[in-house]
């Protein structure tokens, strides 16, 4: 009889690895361009300097801004005086309650006036700063979108940086299989341009699907490694569950032809030879993957002069 052995069934697709975080990097403000200081696949670090914008228009919103702001202050400054002196006159009995109630509504017109004016130079300040765009993350820069001399705009990407990071490896995988797929379930991941496998751990299952590939998008995590970059090809394998594949000893196999089988004996006791494809293989048994069902019965250990039909006798392989 044969025995059963039970062989984990592994499902690969193929992916890219990818950072977590990648940052499209775009302007707060509408202005030309005055230069781009990084290229593809320079290294910048956080808060380094990216790109620098044509501020003419900004300068010229913040002189505005205190031009105004000077106006503004003298006004204030001089219903500020007023009041001052209506209130002594109105001590006095000089003036009526209406004209120092007037005043006084004009002393609170100038200072909301001046507030307004101060935080408008405050926003034209700001806008300042803006025009000088660095990077809010460590990484590569993966692609330059714009040229000195273009229109910046804001919400269109100038540049892309790509954190070195927080890979993760991501793949797609098919909806009949996406059901035995759960986070935190460890995976080997086969990088081809890496001479080892890297073991990864499934951080995230996209659970929605792709309307016309039927996949799933899935991001596996994977510790530190020397050489890996965003982009690089490679293979995952989930292990998926289980199959029950039949093994027999090693003596019971015969070579023929430069291809290995058994002799399977029959319901009337002869032997017939199988050809068998053999997968796993210990030092006293082997793996069969094709060409074998469990439970059927062999020759345990075959004797040279045993031929195709012959009547087996016993346990041990006699024939006659």
């Amino acid at each position: 009889m044969t025995a059963t052995v039970g062989t984990p069934v592994e499902y690969t697709t193929v992916g890219s690895v990818v950072s977590d975080q990648r940052v499209e990097i775009a302007s707060r403000l509408t202005g030309y361009i005055r230069e781009i200081l990084v290229q593809e696949g320079d290294r910048v670090s956080r808060g380094q300097l990216l790109a620098r914008l044509d501020a003419a228009d900004v300068e010229g919103s913040i002189r505005q801004a205190r031009a105004a702001r000077g106006a503004a202050e003298a006004a204030f400054s001089d219903a500020q005086t007023d009041l001052e002196r209506f209130e002594r006159l109105f001590e006095r009995g000089s003036v009526s309650e209406n004209e120092i109630r007037k005043v006084r509504l004009k002393f609170d017109v100038a200072r909301e006036a001046l507030n307004q004016v101060r935080a408008g130079l405050d926003t034209a300040l700001a806008q300042r700063a803006y025009a000088e765009i660095t990077s809010p993350v460590a990484g590569m820069v993966v692609a330059r979108l714009k040229r000195t001399g273009d229109l910046a705009v804001p919400g269109t990407p100038l540049l892309t940086v790509e954190s070195g990071r927080g890979l993760l490896f991501e793949t797609f995988v098919a909806e009949g299989r996406v059901g035995a797929i759960a986070s935190g379930k460890p995976v080997v991941v086969r990088i081809g341009s890496l001479p080892a496998p890297l073991k990864g751990t499934v951080t995230r299952v996209v659970p929605s699907g792709d309307p016309v590939t039927r996949s799933y998008q899935v991001k596996i995590a994977r510790p530190e490694t020397v050489g890996l970059m965003p982009g690089m090809f490679g293979r995952v394998g989930f292990a998926i569950g289980e199959s029950i594949t039949p093994v027999v000893p090693r003596q019971a196999l015969v070579e023929h032809g430069g291809l290995r089988g058994v002799f399977v004996v029959n319901g009337e006791g002869r032997a017939h030879f199988r050809w068998l494809h053999i997968g796993r293989e210990w030092p006293d048994r082997v793996e069969v993957t094709a060409g074998l069902k469990a439970g059927e019965r062999l020759v345990a250990t075959t004797e040279p002069t045993l031929r195709e039909a012959d009547k087996i006798t016993g346990p041990e392989a006699r024939h006659e």
